[in-house]
């Protein structure tokens, strides 16, 4: 039979060592808390890199606060970097989804700490309800934290979120949490240079 041609993998703009040592770590841990942020398209571009690279590499949970996972786009990363794709999609990509703010504090309070590296996507997505209470949000927002650092003390936790206006605190409540955040890199302009006029 013959192989069926695969799209080109994901692009890698970074190596997954600087998720693992761009930030020397806090005394006692053994993981590193990374809150990426920016636009949704950058967001889901680093995400889903870092979902294909330490799936190669191992077990990774994948915890989805949103509806931004695509299943298409790492089932052909995957296949076409290795022909043991099918098995690293059903043994090394472990997935979970949580809708509402209830259901994500849920889903980090019983993900076991272990030295499994951790990515939550759109975290916060969930916590933008109007519907629930100001007071009652906070409470979930600051459980989540909780969460997330005792996840940390085990295993890299590396989480995505995006700012929302009504609730444009809870950004930053998560990235003064964070051991260290990556935003998109500011485009790069090229000084314009006079041509020499010949008098």
């Amino acid at each position: 039979m013959n192989k069926p041609s695969v799209p080109q993998p994901v692009s890698v703009t970074q190596p997954i060592r600087w998720m693992l040592t761009a930030t020397p770590q806090r005394e006692g841990k053994e993981g590193i808390t990374t809150l990426i942020t920016g636009q949704r398209s950058y967001t889901h571009q680093r995400m889903h890199t870092l979902i294909v690279e330490l799936a190669l590499a191992g077990p990774v949970k994948v915890l989805i606060g949103g509806n931004r996972y695509d299943h298409y786009r790492i089932n052909y990363a995957l296949a076409a970097a290795t022909p043991f794709y099918e098995y690293i999609l059903a043994h090394h990509i472990h997935l979970s989804r949580a809708e509402t703010c209830y259901q994500m504090v849920e889903l980090l309070t019983q993900t076991q700490a272990d030295p499994v590296p951790c990515l939550i996507l759109d975290l916060l997505t969930a916590f933008y309800d109007e519907g629930i209470p100001g007071r009652e949000i906070d409470q979930l927002l600051f459980e989540a934290i909780l969460q997330l650092r005792r996840l940390s003390q085990r295993a890299t936790v590396t989480v995505s979120a995006h700012v929302e206006e009504k609730r444009s605190q809870f950004l930053k409540v998560i990235e003064n949490a964070a051991d260290q955040v990556e935003r998109p890199p500011a485009p790069s302009f090229q000084p314009l240079r006079q041509s020499n006029l010949i008098g």
